[in-house]
C-alpha cells in the first residue's frame, strides 16, 4: 500500500477517514476566516504608482458599501452617490459629490477599506478626482468615509480633499484619524457588507 504525507487528509488506510475529514475541513475554515477578515484591510498603492497600477493575478473585488448619503454641511446639502469595493487598491470604487457650488467624481485609486473604533464601523475610500465642474473643491485627490449605524443604515460621513498624492497616501496610513465622520446624515440609503 503506498504511503501518505502525514498531513494528507485523503490518508490510506486510515479507518476513521470520517473524523479526519472532519479535522482537514475544520482546519481550512480556519485558515478561510482568516484570510477573509485580513482582506478587510485597505492596501494604499505602492509609493510613486500614478494610480493606473495594473496588477497581476485575481484580486478581491468585495463590495463594502453602496448607496447614497445626503450631508448637512454648513447651510447646505451634499449628495453622495459611492460604490466602495475592497478590490487591492480601490480602483473600481467610485464616488460622486454634489455639492451647493460644484461637482466632481473620483475612484479609489489610493486605498480603501473599513475599519472599527469604539464608536462602530466605518468605510473608506481615497483616490484620485476623475471630473469636476463649479467652484471650490478642485482637489487632484479625494476621500470619502461613511459611518454605519442609526435607523437609516448610516449616520455620519465625510468627504476629504488632498493636495497631492503623498497626503492621499497619509491619509491612508491611518485612516481611523484622518477620515472620520464628523458630518451627520440628513438620508441615506446605504447597504453595508462589512
Amino acid at each position: 500500500m503506498p504511503r501518505s504525507r502525514s498531513g494528507d487528509c485523503y490518508e490510506r488506510g486510515n479507518r476513521d477517514m470520517t473524523k479526519r475529514l472532519g479535522q482537514c475541513r475544520t482546519g481550512l475554515l480556519a485558515a478561510a476566516g482568516t484570510v477573509a477578515l485580513l482582506a478587510v484591510v485597505a492596501v494604499p498603492v505602492a509609493a510613486g504608482d500614478n494610480g493606473h497600477g495594473h496588477g497581476h493575478g485575481k484580486s478581491n473585488n468585495r463590495l463594502l458599501a453602496a448607496g447614497t448619503a445626503t450631508e448637512r454641511v454648513g447651510a447646505g446639502q451634499w449628495h453622495i452617490q459611492f460604490q466602495i469595493h475592497a478590490r487591492n487598491n480601490g480602483k473600481s470604487s467610485k464616488v460622486s459629490v454634489q455639492t451647493p457650488t460644484s461637482t466632481f467624481s473620483y475612484v479609489g485609486s489610493v486605498c480603501s477599506g473599513s475599519y472599527t473604533t469604539a464608536a462602530g464601523t466605518t468605510v473608506y475610500v481615497v483616490g484620485r478626482q476623475t471630473s469636476f465642474a463649479g467652484t471650490g473643491f478642485g482637489a487632484p485627490y479625494h476621500g470619502y468615509s461613511i459611518h454605519k449605524g442609526g435607523p437609516m443604515g448610516a449616520d455620519f460621513s465625510w468627504v476629504s480633499s488632498f493636495a497631492s498624492l503623498a497626503a492621499a497616501q497619509a491619509a491612508c496610513a491611518n485612516p481611523a484619524v484622518s477620515l472620520p465622520t464628523p458630518f451627520a446624515l440628513d438620508a441615506a440609503s446605504v447597504r453595508f457588507k462589512v
